[in-house]
């Protein structure tokens, strides 16, 4: 059995040991240096980024929505529109029908700190990015005046539809901001009319912001002679006084999230009072009523702050008062709520719509990316619409090819380095890729890296062997695969600044040095991404094909699609590349393999 096989049993069994430990400690520096008395080979890489271009950005697991200003990378402005579906089809709502309220909550990503003795909870919001994260912003929701399909009517619906982070499908920009629909003032769905989230209270569309605090829904009955709801005791007594918050009974408590009242009339009109045909079922529905456009602005003096969502979470809820059909004449009229859901568990389709500006390093940076050689001084990973990386394992030198166990001159299309490592037959301990960050680029106020980076294989699109093996979890999903790794290494400042990413890939280096199998010893290409969550490792498209060989006449070479979590995930990093400067020449990319040679 190789010793490899012990090495990892020993890495195991020392991560679930120390579980309770903080998991930017776990793991590092197990193996390899004065701990092992092993050989280790730094190998040759060429590494280069790529800058994405407008990506693939339909029903995403997670959605951005704000805007976010980084201090190296840019500012990107984050809209969203989607589809919303009848929880219940064919609704029946009775006679007599009067809205009461029409509510819209999103939930954020929150952790409860505090539990109350009085039920209520102290919470903190995650997945919030910006300088000040309870920054104002302006938030518009209308009513989208484009249908999204969800497969391709230029093919003849034969593949799911496409959209982009410009809003584009088949070729064609939409415009959804010029689409969208609104309210008349009487209640009348009409092209740009008055936006749907017009409460007086500024929190909920002119001063909006991504607040912590619970949401408290109070108990109310509604008064069908004025048209109001009112604020009731435990008993359902109307109170007295209807201003006295100290007064009110507390009927539900709900996480943080945007929590919205949409005026009433226009979804009186629009949905209580459509023609029952609009309503039978959810593709005439979607076809009638085509989804909500949700538009954030910026204000003066305000960066803003960009929150991610899971859309799928979210409700809205057309309440009303009606009495039952075929109820008895003079019967009461009782409170309703028709239920509206998102996200693709519903059905609905969605698309975030990403307006990107590179900043003028990242620009320039990425411009300069030496793609030819791979012998770059810096690295750029963003999210979004932004850069992804590609490694080439062992150079690509290819002059000699291996004959009876000497290496005889004459290429082979493997690299020569790697030929050189199969003649040796080395027992594979460890191997990982080791990525320092580039602290000056990261030095700004408040700028946060990237907290995981996904490595994988970037010419089958799919993950290496050392990921798929990799069945440790953590509480916290998005740092399972500790072992795998690419979970970032912090310094004990008071900034926490990153120091470093590592990542095993020892399965995947011992296939390709010591297997037989054809399937397993192919030397692919590597590709490295930020990630929003380790465990998403689908792919989406970029909009128009990387050439990454530069061969503009073959096509069947292009890269065309990467992995969905890096769209999701809106941070970024600048890592030292394989040619850095002088000073940081120890920060170098490396792949380190540490082995014991055969006896």
């Amino acid at each position: 059995m190789k010793k490899h096989i012990t090495v990892l049993f020993l890495v195991f069994s020392m991560v679930f040991i120390s579980c309770d430990q903080d998991f930017n400690t776990i793991g590092s520096d197990l193996v390899g240096d004065e701990h092992f008395d092993f050989s280790s080979h730094e190998a040759q890489l060429k590494a280069y980024s790529v800058k994405t271009e407008e990506v693939q950005t339909n029903n995403l697991p997670v959605n951005p929505l704000g805007i976010y200003n980084n201090p190296y990378f840019g500012v990107t402005k984050a809209n969203f529109v989607s589809q919303v579906s009848l929880a219940t089809q064919q609704p029946k709502f009775g006679t007599s029908v009067q809205i009461e309220n029409v509510t819209l909550y999103v939930p954020y990503f929150s952790n409860v700190e505090t539990n109350n003795a009085d039920g209520s909870k102290v919470y903190s919001l995650q997945s919030i990015y910006g300088t000040n994260k309870e920054s104002k912003m302006k938030l518009s929701v209308y009513e989208n005046g484009y249908y999204l399909n969800a497969y391709n009517p230029s093919d003849n619906f034969q593949t799911q539809q496409r959209y982009f982070s410009d809003g584009s499908a088949n070729g064609t920009v939409i415009n959804f901001e010029n689409l969208k629909r609104g309210n008349d003032g009487s209640g009348n769905s009409v092209q740009n009319g008055t936006r749907l989230n017009d409460s007086p209270n500024a929190a909920e569309n002119d001063q909006f912001f991504f607040n912590k605090a619970e949401i408290i829904v109070y108990k109310t009955k509604f008064n069908t002679t004025t048209g109001i709801l009112e604020y009731v005791d435990a008993n359902d007594v109307v109170l007295a006084n209807q201003n006295d918050a100290s007064l009110r009974v507390v009927k539900e408590r709900l996480a943080p999230g945007i929590y919205l009242t949409l005026n009433k009339a226009f979804f009186k009109k629009r949905i209580l009072e459509a023609g029952s045909a609009n309503l039978i079922n959810n593709n005439e529905f979607k076809q009638y009523f085509k989804g909500l456009y949700f538009k954030i602005e910026q204000l003066p003096g305000e960066q803003g702050a960009m929150a991610m969502f899971n859309f799928s979470n979210a409700k809205l809820n057309v309440n009303y008062s009606s009495v039952d059909e075929g109820a008895v004449v003079g019967s009461a009229a009782t409170s309703k709520s028709l239920v509206l859901n998102f996200g693709a568990g519903s059905g609905s389709n969605s698309v975030s719509l990403q307006d990107y500006s590179y900043s003028g390093a990242y620009d320039a940076g990425l411009s300069a990316t030496n793609q030819v050689t791979g012998q770059n001084s810096k690295l750029y990973l963003k999210g979004g619409k932004g850069s992804v990386v590609y490694i080439d394992v062992f150079g690509d030198t290819d002059v000699l090819k291996p004959v009876n166990g000497q290496l005889v001159a004459g290429a082979n299309q493997i690299p020569d380095e790697l030929d050189q490592l199969r003649l040796k037959g080395w027992l594979i301990n460890e191997a990982y890729l080791e990525f320092f960050i580039d602290k000056t680029a990261m030095a700004g106020t408040n700028q946060l890296e990237a907290e995981r980076l996904y490595l994988f294989d970037a010419t089958n699109q799919k993950p290496l062997v050392d990921y798929t093996f990799d069945a440790t979890t953590n509480s916290n999903i998005k740092y399972n695969k500790l072992i795998f790794g690419g979970i970032i290494e912090r310094d004990n400042t008071a900034d926490k600044k990153g120091i470093k990413y590592k990542i095993r890939i020892t399965d995947h280096i011992d296939n390709l040095l010591n297997s037989t199998d054809t399937n397993l010893n192919k030397n692919v290409r590597l590709g490295l991404t930020v990630t929003e969550n380790i465990n998403f490792i689908n792919n989406y498209y970029y909009k128009s094909p990387f050439d990454v060989n530069n061969t503009p006449t073959v096509s069947t070479d292009d890269i065309e699609y990467f992995p969905v979590a890096s769209i999701m995930e809106q941070q970024g990093v600048v890592l030292h590349g394989t040619n850095p400067s002088a000073a940081d020449a120890s920060k170098k990319l490396k792949l380190v393999i540490h082995y014991t040679k055969p006896n």
